[in-house]
């Protein structure tokens, strides 16, 4: 699924999904991915982030949006907190059977904290218990302030079932993103964060990439705090083999030495003997922070 980003302009927005577990966030994105797969571990809890993309058509065109579905169980802080640190944009997804609740807090806390814009997607409005009014209220009680409700934060009634909703939901982060003036430059070499990583018993050390900036190509190197490979298998979030991503893609790549640590800031250089170079600078010398800053504001 191409991007289609210009050298130099908009990127398409990535979303984190966050939320209370059980409040239908894994139903939703199901949906929206247009497969009957819900992915997830035992019991039903998402125990990883899985990144991926999906193409939103309203009256103004085509519309790539990038996913991240972050886990909601109170155990998985750490991955919310990761999902949200690459996101332009969040979706807080609040049950309409039963309103807001102490995970949906917590998220709401994070997405504060990461200081992104986000869109409240009411879930599960096709069951018979739902109440949305009763679940709006609930947000009032927590001091959020939605729109109709003498706030301006933004809002829909969803069903991952039947899929009511869902296009205006997706109509709202394109808004949000819009509003938020994203852009990248297609024609650097590519910068990100790393979301996943580990080993294939087959493979070997394997990451999965957010491309915040500039393009990943084939031939090239990564190279992630002390860890380093080369752009020789790189795959789409379909696990497609691709030769180049540019903004906002979600990419795997194998061949890692070693595995690089979740969170890790990369970056991509010309050559072996560069990324070796970078590697060493990094070990000797640990960013503190952030390998990168990214500009996603247009303007001053």
């Amino acid at each position: 699924m191409p991007n289609k980003t210009p050298t130099t302009g908009t990127r398409p927005p990535i979303v984190a999904v966050v939320g209370h577990i059980d409040h239908g966030k894994s139903t939703l994105l199901d949906y929206i991915r247009k497969t009957n797969v819900v992915e997830g571990e035992a019991g039903g809890i998402t125990q990883h982030l899985s990144a991926y993309q999906a193409v939103h058509e309203n009256a103004t065109g085509a519309h790539t949006i990038t996913f991240l579905d972050t886990p909601g169980h109170a155990a998985f802080v750490g991955m919310r907190s990761r999902g949200l640190e690459v996101a332009d944009v969040a979706i807080l997804v609040v049950s309409s059977e039963e309103g807001i609740k102490p995970q949906t807090v917590e998220a709401l806390d994070l997405i504060k904290s990461a200081e992104i814009p986000y869109v409240i997607a009411f879930t599960k409005i096709d069951k018979p218990g739902a109440n949305i009014e009763r679940a709006k209220l609930s947000m009032l009680e927590h001091q959020v302030f939605i729109e109709g409700m003498g706030g301006d934060i933004p809002w829909v009634g969803v069903s991952g079932k039947s899929g009511e909703g869902i296009p205006e939901l997706l109509d709202l982060i394109l808004l949000a993103a819009e509003l938020e003036e994203i852009v990248a430059d297609a024609s650097l070499p590519g910068r990100g964060l790393v979301i996943e990583a580990h080993t294939e018993s087959k493979r070997g050390n394997t990451a999965t990439l957010v491309v915040l900036d500039g393009t990943v190509a084939s031939g090239k190197y990564v190279v992630a705090g002390e860890c380093v490979a080369p752009v020789r298998i790189m795959e789409n979030f379909l696990g497609k083999p691709i030769k180049e991503a540019g903004p906002s893609a979600p990419i795997r790549i194998v061949g890692f030495t070693p595995l690089p640590p979740v969170g890790t800031s990369w970056e991509v250089v010309a050559n072996k003997k560069e990324a070796e170079a970078k590697a060493a600078e990094n070990r000797v010398a640990p960013r503190k922070g952030p390998a990168f800053v990214v500009d996603t504001k247009a303007g001053p």
